[in-house]
């Protein structure tokens, strides 16, 4: 796995981690939201089944506006849903300490 630090416009810099170079998610043709539409990212570029993924193929496309019930102003807790493979007894070691109570911007 690459690390990389990305630059978004305006120059805020953040952290990424880069699984592949040749997903089937790296490169998509330019996209047009239609109107009354938001295009949604998930967080994980490399496998999210997000706007980029149309519901036909178990994605969830571009959302209606009228679906959205409200806004995220913080993260409450974050774990690691890959840990659900392990035992039960090792799943508080999947609890993520530094995303609890994080202010959304």
């Amino acid at each position: 796995m690459a690390r990389f630090i990305e630059t978004l416009p305006g120059g805020r810099q953040h952290l990424i981690f880069q699984e592949s170079f040749d997903g089937p998610l790296d490169d998509i043709p330019t996209t047009i939201v239609p109107p009354g539409h938001l295009y949604v990212m998930g967080d994980n570029r490399d496998n999210s089944d997000d706007s980029r993924v149309p519901v036909s193929s178990g994605g969830v496309g571009f959302l209606p506006i009228s679906d959205l019930v409200g806004r995220v102003d913080v993260i409450v807790g974050s774990w690691n849903p890959a840990i659900a493979h392990w035992p039960a007894w090792d799943w508080l070691g999947g609890l993520r300490p530094s995303r609890f109570f994080i202010a959304v911007k």
